[in-house]
């Protein structure tokens, strides 16, 4: 799916949840995976989900598996990476792995716990820590704080400050450097659902950027995205058709966008029994 871009070089890890408070019939591919920006929700106790993405062929009234689509003219698009993200029995995530298109590795996520709550995390390239992040989080088990070092030096670079969850209206997500001044702030907003609906965000002078809105069909998955600039004129829309499994997930999506091409995704995934 289409990639956020923004300026900040961490925005990747704008908030981890510690510990979603969350039922079991549904697991959050959000926070340090490819959909960080989507935040979507799996249905039932995912252990791992694979996603390819591949150029749709026209044929007849719908859309064959073309080339797969290469990190460059990914990159080009500003669309997500091909990954596979690793599920804890909790419904966590333990790791996130992007992938080019011939399986090498780009980069992965890893995440840690402490008493059963996620605390840390590391950014690694070329089989090497580049990034480290501190996690803390409120008595409720939701993240307040994150501290990222750059690695191997531990030097602290940044400081994100949240406020608010999946489960209220509002999130806010604030971005401080290492001397404490104010950077990029984010407002995401969710449904009853727990689905994200719209994103904003903000300078560090508090003036609007771009904001991004979504709509999803009956069984919660995106079928619509548009995104605007600072000036609220529209910059990208896509939409979203999809074939799903047993379990209710999508297993292979069309994915169009109106600037005149369209993506084949397909999916695979492990459950825990």
């Amino acid at each position: 799916m289409k990639r956020l871009i923004i300026l900040l070089a961490f925005i990747l890890v704008a908030a981890a949840g510690c510990k979603e408070k969350k039922p079991a019939d549904y697991t959050r591919l959000g926070f340090y995976t490819q959909y960080q920006t989507y935040m979507e929700k799996l249905n039932g106790k995912v252990e791992s989900v694979t996603e390819k993405g591949y150029w749709a062929i026209p044929e007849g009234d719908t859309y064959v598996k073309g080339a797969r689509i290469t990190k460059k003219e990914l990159d080009s698009l500003g669309y997500t990476y091909d990954y596979k993200a690793l599920f804890d029995a909790d419904g966590d995530l333990v790791s996130s792995t992007a992938y080019d298109e011939n399986d090498k590795v780009i980069d992965v996520w890893r995440l840690f716990k402490v008493n059963g709550i996620i605390a840390r995390s590391e950014y690694i390239s070329d089989d090497t820590v580049r990034y480290k992040q501190v996690i803390t989080c409120d008595v409720e088990g939701n993240p307040i704080l994150y501290e990222g070092y750059n690695a191997p030096a531990d030097t602290l670079i940044q400081k994100i400050e949240v406020e608010g969850s999946f489960f209220n209206d509002t999130m806010t997500v604030e971005y401080f450097n290492y001397k404490g001044d104010p950077g990029t702030k984010i407002l995401m907003m969710f449904n009853d659902l727990g689905l994200l609906t719209h994103v904003e965000y903000y300078g560090k002078d508090g003036t609007p950027g771009s904001s991004y809105n979504y709509v999803y069909n009956d069984k919660g998955f995106q079928s619509e995205f548009t995104g605007f600039d600072k000036e609220k004129i529209l910059k990208a829309k896509t939409s979203s058709t999809y074939e799903y499994d047993e379990r209710g997930n999508w297993v292979k999506s069309i994915f169009k966008d109106e600037k005149g091409f369209t993506v084949l995704c397909e999916r695979v995934y492990t459950y825990f029994e």
